[in-house]
């Protein structure tokens, strides 16, 4: 990292930190302003979570230090390894043992569960002064230290545990119901903090003569380590506000210290090697990729292993033979070369230039083709020319390269006349007339050129068939199966207005006419004037929306069934919902909720919460855009499946 960029680095990073202290104090002097806001019945949700970075981050260091043991052979990465894998045990025990979880060999309680904490943390602290407050050593031989580290590591957590379970009446009191945590308790916290300060003396030692990105990652991680042992050590209740933030400092400081070990350990590495290979490059570009030297005559004299390689003729069997009639050919001809030819080739030779040619061919021992880009350099004595140097470069698979371009963009054609043949499959509300008696607003994205999402509706004399469905997978496949269902779809109207007909039918054909791989899932639902009511059915889809304008209360609409192909005969129902005028009907694919970088919550309550936000007023398309706004801000990354939308709305 150059010094410009690591002066930037520090700053970003310091002042972060310092943002965070000012947090701390802020959040210690607004504690009565905060509680209201926060009422402590997800505690245990949000403490789960944040143990679990914790338990990962703990586990990850832990095996990335068992498996790059033998090929750093650095005994203080070995130590970080197994110290984080006690580490990481003890902090699992103290999840397990947190009221509120579910009972793991005794019953959980405080008292065990911030002794497992004060252990953590201990080990913790005491582990890294001994590992930073040491040279490095790395040894000559693995042998058997690894076994040895992790064996100890073991037995000294298995210790611990059995200590606090059998014997845990006889520690110190932490927690006394009703009060709080214990003097003595937070008198550990300090001495934590204590300890961990002496540990970024340690490593501020080192960062000042090294000035490595990893070691203030370290440094940045022992500071929030600090911030969650000082806001416990502030702190009387075991799950309140401050609990919470601390460890959240917790996290983060994790967080921090993998950065600071992926960096150390992982990263530079491969960073040293890009170097490295960058100066081999510079080489090979250097020198090309064939090299031979030829006389004033055009003769070989000499060859590198690489011309040999590529052109198959040893130097022996090329040695005083004339390039240009031995290897060098007019295209792909046998042409030879006439004396006339080297002389008009040769006479800018003599005044100093370079010829260089980006497309030739060499004829090989094997009689085949190479197809290269060459140079060819005099070497003149006093103004005369004594021999050529040709350096040429294979260019086989640059021409393939080409070639997969070419059916790249032939095929990007292809699936771009596809994509608009199957839009024009899809229903365009502006060439359908909607009955007077409901809005209709629908939104198609595909997540490729071609999309797997398809929807449907369909005017009756009374009624109003709406449905949506995704296709299993994407791209090709998905897309004709799409076009399939879709085309079935439009000729089973005459079966009935019942969702659960349409969905037998298609079900049948899915089953008997597609790979045992495809399924789809639908849901379809039909409006009837008359009496104002909505009857649906769904096929594994995502339930339905049913939004009631008067009260403004999103109800799931949802009903067994399976997805279409999985079996060859499902009994699917059908369920119906009164509508008010006003009510919206709101169908959706999973693209539009299911985010694929976090476990997310239930999807309906995602999209209920966009709905409640929508201005309901306007159209049901305006409706659909405002919604799928949201839909983007909520994703904030790119789109990884087709999302699509309808509502239906109730004039």
């Amino acid at each position: 990292m150059s010094l410009k960029n690591l002066y930037r680095f520090e700053r970003v990073h310091l002042s972060l930190a310092a943002f965070s202290l000012c947090f701390f104090f802020l959040h210690r002097v607004g504690y009565e302003q905060l509680m209201p806001f926060y009422d402590g019945t997800s505690y245990v949700s949000i403490h789960l979570i944040l143990e679990f970075i914790s338990i990962v981050v703990s586990f990850s260091i832990a095996i990335q230090g068992w498996m790059i043991f033998p090929h750093t052979l650095s005994m203080q990465r070995l130590w970080l390894a197994a110290l984080f894998f006690s580490v990481g045990i003890l902090d699992w025990f103290h999840t397990l043992t947190y009221p509120g979880m579910p009972p793991f060999l005794t019953q959980p309680s405080f008292h065990e569960s911030v002794w497992f904490w004060i252990l953590a943390r201990s080990t913790e602290a005491l582990g890294l002064l001994f590992i930073f407050s040491r040279p490095d050593e790395v040894i000559e031989q693995p042998s058997d230290h690894r076994l040895h580290a992790f064996f100890f590591s073991f037995v000294y957590t298995v210790a611990m545990i059995v200590v606090v379970y059998l014997y845990s009446s006889m520690l110190p009191a932490v927690v006394v119901e009703g009060k709080g945590t214990t003097l003595w308790k937070h008198g550990m916290e300090y001495a934590v903090c204590f300890i961990h300060a002496a540990t970024m003396i340690w490593i501020f030692r080192r960062y000042r003569k090294r000035r490595s990105p990893a070691l203030l990652y370290l440094l940045l991680a022992l500071f929030f380590f600090i911030l969650c042992e000082c806001q416990l050590a502030m702190d009387v209740g075991v799950n309140d506000l401050y609990a919470l933030w601390a460890h959240i400092y917790k996290a983060v400081g994790f967080l921090y210290f993998m950065r600071g070990i992926y960096l150390e350990n992982i990263e530079q590495p491969y960073i040293e090697l890009k170097q490295h290979e960058q100066q081999l490059e510079m080489m090979t570009n250097a020198l090309g990729e064939g090299v031979i030297m030829l006389n004033r005559e055009g003769r070989i004299v000499w060859m590198n292993p690489e011309a040999e390689r590529l052109l198959g003729w040893s130097f022996a069997e090329a040695r005083n033979k004339p390039l240009f009639e031995f290897i060098y050919r007019v295209g792909s001809t046998s042409d030879v070369w006439s004396r006339k030819d080297l002389i008009r080739l040769i006479k800018p030779l003599k005044n100093g230039e370079v010829i260089r040619v980006d497309e030739e061919e060499f004829c090989r021992k094997d009689g085949t083709y190479l197809p290269v880009s060459y140079t060819l350099a005099p070497v003149l004595e006093n103004g005369t020319l004594t021999s050529m140097v040709v350096v040429f470069r294979d260019m086989t698979e640059k021409k393939e390269k080409e070639r997969l371009e070419r059916e790249r963009q032939q095929l990007d054609l292809e699936l771009s006349l596809a994509a608009n043949m199957q839009r024009s499959l899809l229903q365009d509300l502006k060439e359908m007339k909607l009955p007077s008696y409901v809005d209709v607003g629908v939104l198609s994205v595909p997540a490729r050129i071609l999309s797997g999402d398809f929807y449907h509706f369909s005017a009756h004399q009374t009624s109003f068939s709406v449905g949506i469905a995704d296709v299993s997978g994407k791209g090709i496949p998905a897309a004709m199966l799409m076009t399939l269902m879709k085309f079935i779809l439009d000729r089973t109207l005459h079966y009935g207005t019942q969702p659960h007909i349409y969905l037998d039918l298609l079900n049948r054909f899915v089953y008997d006419y597609t790979e045992a791989s495809m399924f789809v899932t639908m849901f379809v639902g039909n409006y009837n004037e008359k009496n104002h009511t909505f009857s649906y059915a769904s096929a594994g889809h995502e339930p339905g929306l049913l939004y009631r304008a008067e009260t403004h209360e999103c109800v799931p609409l949802a009903t067994e069934g399976c997805a279409l192909g999985l079996f060859p005969q499902f009994a699917f129902e059908t369920k119906s919902v009164r509508l008010e005028s006003g009510d919206i009907i709101l169908l959706y694919t999973d693209g539009v909720t299911e985010r694929r970088d976090s476990e997310t919550g239930d999807d309906f309550s995602v999209l209920a919460e966009m709905m409640k936000k929508i201005d309901t007023t306007k159209s049901a398309q305006e409706i659909i855009h405002d919604l799928y706004e949201q839909v983007k801000a909520y994703h904030q990354y790119e789109i990884k499946d087709d999302q699509t939308l309808l509502l239906l709305r109730r004039k």
